[in-house]
């Protein structure tokens, strides 16, 4: 039987410590350039609105002219168009990080939705809540939602997504 010697012990201990906390950092996405496409294991997408379904969220920069924010509210979710709907989360400046979150929605998405964005960065955390509603003549398109992460570079911990659809009087969303 050939004996261990416990410097071997020790390497292999230090070794497999190095392969967890590597994996764990594997887990966020350290932004230094805005032509990283990282999306990946960092995005949790959930909710299920029939006619709405999440298409992709992709790492970007603010684009220019930047989108301006939803006016909808939980009382009056904002009417989408056909073809795409752009809006900005948070302040948006342009050329600055950003999460360009997109979903599809169909003629069958009825009544009003609730989208709600969780970010956790390195930097910070936030939340926002978009209310939106089909036009009274149903259309297809796209949603378009820019998350701006600034322009400082960060690392990038975690995007929650979820999509509900309103059921409170008139449509109106909890």
């Amino acid at each position: 039987m050939k004996r261990v010697h416990g410097r071997a012990i020790y390497l292999a201990t230090i070794v497999a410590i190095f392969g967890l906390v590597g994996g764990f950092a594997l887990a966020s996405i350290a932004l230094s350039t805005t032509s990283q496409n990282a999306e990946g294991n960092y995005v949790n997408s959930s909710g299920a609105v029939g006619g709405l379904v999440y298409t992709s969220t992709v790492l970007g920069a603010t684009p220019t002219p930047a989108p301006a924010a939803s006016t909808g509210t939980a009382l009056a979710p904002q009417t989408v168009a056909g073809g795409v709907n752009a809006f900005c989360a948070t302040t948006c400046n342009p050329h600055d990080y950003a999460e360009v979150i997109t979903y599809t929605f169909t003629t069958s998405m009825t009544g009003s939705v609730q989208i709600s964005i969780d970010v956790s960065t390195s930097v910070s955390t936030g939340t926002a809540t978009i209310y939106l509603a089909q036009a009274t003549t149903a259309t297809s398109g796209t949603i378009q939602i820019t998350w701006d992460l600034g322009s400082a570079s960060l690392t990038l911990n975690s995007v929650t997504l979820t999509a509900q659809q309103c059921t409170g009087a008139a449509g109106a969303c909890p």
